[in-house]
């Protein structure tokens, strides 16, 4: 029984140890020989004094310090207890930790991020903007050759008085040009003479009276309209038919009531 018992006052001894570890140890201490600090062992008076219930494991020894004490007075349950609990605050600190690099990490990435991030938007402002400086450099370029065909038309007639001749030159600047833009840009002509009226695409100027056509026919085309693929760029300025009037304002003659005709005025 003997060995038994030491064996678990050994066992709480080494566990209360371990808590007091890294714990200077103070207490009522006298000087040494070689000037070093040692605890002061309680007397015999001390050890049979009687103690209150509850305070005699506290007081057992005065040599110890208060936290060396409170260690002493706590049972087996409750020094494991507080081991967990100290095992725990470590592990939760080294995750604390790793959290806290992790942060660091991903702070340091968000702010590279964020500076790609506007260095793109520059770039693409930038290019947004060549973009919309020189998007009409082609047309620019196909306008340019139209002009230089103008001019070498202007300075034949120096040279020339055939008006004929540059009649017909004028005539093949016009099918170029519009050809260019059918081709390089899905430009074309609206010309709907003899089509029926669409609001959409047409802009009536005037309407007039026609037995050739039927009503709201285009019978005539004032000014062209083009269209850029499937947007209208400018809508046909037109005429269109209206139904013939079945008065005559020219006419003399009218009829009463009865159908017979008779002269105005009476």
């Amino acid at each position: 029984m003997d060995n038994i018992d030491n064996t678990e006052y050994k066992e709480e001894s080494t566990q209360k140890e371990e808590l007091n570890r890294e714990e200077p140890e103070a207490g009522l201490t006298e000087e040494t020989p070689k000037g070093k600090k040692t605890k002061e062992k309680p007397t015999k008076k001390d050890e049979l004094k009687p103690m209150p219930p509850g305070k005699a494991k506290v007081s057992e020894k005065k040599g110890k310090n208060l936290k060396e004490q409170l260690i002493d007075a706590l049972d087996e349950e409750e020094i494991n207890d507080l081991l967990s609990a100290k095992q725990e605050l470590k592990a939760t600190s080294q995750k604390l930790e790793e959290k806290s690099t992790l942060l660091l990490e991903y702070e340091d990435l968000l702010k590279r991020k964020q500076a790609e991030f506007e260095n793109y938007q520059k770039r693409v402002k930038r290019e947004f903007e060549d973009v919309k400086k020189y998007a009409t450099a082609e047309l620019v370029l196909d306008i340019l050759n139209t002009i230089d065909n103008f001019e070498r038309a202007i300075e034949s007639t120096k040279s020339s008085k055939d008006f004929d001749a540059l009649r017909d030159g004028i005539v093949i600047i016009e099918n170029q040009m519009k050809s260019v833009l059918e081709k390089n840009y899905g430009v074309i002509v609206i010309d709907d003479v003899g089509k029926e009226f669409d609001p959409n695409i047409h802009d009536a100027i005037m309407m007039e009276e026609s037995g050739e056509y039927e009503e709201d026919t285009i019978i005539e085309n004032l000014q062209k309209g083009y269209r850029m693929h499937d947007r209208i760029l400018r809508p046909a300025k037109v005429k269109v038919a209206k139904a013939v009037s079945p008065f005559n304002d020219t006419d003399d003659k009218t009829h009463d009531d009865e159908g017979q005709p008779s002269e105005k005025g009476e």
